[in-house]
């Protein structure tokens, strides 16, 4: 490229026509020299490239942008399927144990056949009733949990179970009864007497008359269990003779 503007660059240089230079006598040297310029001449084939210039200063950090908006969450991807279940090897039986030595008795029995279930009493169709007296001349005590004791039955059905010495009736059959008592007191000291459930005061009745013998009584209706027992207890002092003046009673009303 360079040689073509070369040669170029000749071929303008001898076609240029106008006024030839003269030696000062001629036409050309009154000619202005002004307006004798020929035409602007082809720029010059350009220079090499200069050297790499060094490098500039480091520049300040830019200031950090904002945090963008969270994006929305993703759908929940598919569980994965159950993987099988593992069968574990069975465990090994242990020894069996050494059998016991039999006892200096001798051998054992064979064991007997289990008895068949008994039955439930029915208590729909018992009687319980009894009356007892007291026959002796007298009985007293100091303490108020003395049990009055009773020496005869006049009435007692069978099934009904009842204690003369310690005075006390004892339930065999759960249900709905009627207690009644009758002691007479001895003139001269006062008499307090009480119908007891299991230890506990239901009724009671007190006689302070010292001028004549007086009865104390009282009547209750109480519902027993089975096992249940009902006494009475006196502090003072109780008569009695062969007119049974002392007395208790009681029957079943209603069966449980």
């Amino acid at each position: 490229s360079i040689a073509l503007l070369l040669g170029n660059s000749v071929k303008l240089r001898a076609s240029v026509t106008g006024p030839v230079p003269s030696d000062g006598d001629g036409l050309a040297s009154q000619a202005c020299p002004m307006c004798c310029q020929g035409p602007a001449a082809i720029p010059g084939i350009p220079g090499l490239p200069g050297s790499l210039g060094q490098p500039g200063s480091k520049g300040e950090p830019g200031q950090k942008g904002d945090i963008g908006q969270i994006g929305p969450m993703g759908e929940r991807g598919a569980a994965g399927s159950k993987g099988d279940e593992g069968i574990g090897q069975p465990g090994k039986i242990g020894p069996r144990g050494v059998p016991g030595v039999a006892g200096p008795t001798g051998k054992t029995g064979v064991k007997g056949q289990k008895g068949e279930p008994g039955e439930t009493p029915d208590d729909s169709n018992q009687r319980v009733a009894f009356t007892v007296v007291r026959t002796s001349h007298s009985d007293s005590s100091s303490g108020n949990d003395y049990r009055l004791p009773f020496q005869e039955t006049e009435t007692l059905l069978p099934g009904t179970s009842f204690d003369l010495e310690t005075g006390t009736f004892t339930c065999g059959v759960p249900g709905t009864y009627v207690f009644m008592f009758s002691v007479c007191n001895y003139y001269s000291s006062g008499l307090y007497v009480q119908l007891r459930k299991n230890g506990f005061v239901v009724v009671s009745g007190y006689s302070t008359d010292s001028s004549h013998n007086e009865q104390v009584s009282g009547n209750a209706v109480v519902v027993l269990q089975r096992g249940d027992t009902m006494y009475l207890t006196m502090q003072g002092r109780a008569v009695s003779d062969s007119w049974h003046r002392t007395s208790f009673s009681a029957f079943l009303l209603y069966p449980e």
